[in-house]
């Protein structure tokens, strides 16, 4: 058989057609499924968020988050001492939601909660605090990354 430029062309067809129906599959394979399933309601009550960062912030100190091998370590500021607090931390991941951890607000005398490191898969996660006391709600968020 002989090769001239007519089953050169053929076979570059061939291949461009193959490397489509590839990518084709490979892309229909991933997952695209959104992190947050009502993001647009919840860019429409951001607003809330951005008066309950400010409450945050007229506190005496802010809350402080810190992560090491064993405890994800939150230490609440000691406008929370002796207050009834209604609230929850929630561990967001931003790349898959499957991995999100919600725990209700729950500290000890020396005003801090312990989250073992065990539960947390490597990876970044942003704390979100997001808390009630005495009528008024406050919100907290700090970038983590997990080893």
């Amino acid at each position: 058989m002989k090769f001239n430029w007519g089953t050169g062309i053929f076979i570059f067809i061939v291949i461009f057609m193959m490397a489509c129906g590839a990518f084709f599959i490979f892309a229909n394979m991933q997952d695209n499924t959104l992190v947050e399933s009502d993001y647009y309601a919840k860019g429409l009550r951001y607003e809330e968020v951005l008066q309950k960062m400010r409450n945050t912030s007229g506190l005496h100190e802010l809350p402080g988050v810190q992560y090491d091998k064993t405890y994800l370590r939150i230490k609440y500021p000691s406008d929370l001492k002796g207050v009834s607090v209604n609230g929850t931390v929630y561990l967001y991941r931003p790349s898959n939601k499957k991995m999100d951890i919600m725990i209700p607000i729950a500290f000890d005398t020396a005003m801090l909660q312990l989250i073992p490191s065990s539960d947390l898969h490597t990876g970044k996660y942003m704390v979100k605090l997001d808390w009630t006391m005495n009528g008024k709600s406050y919100y907290f968020e700090k970038e983590i990354f997990a080893e």
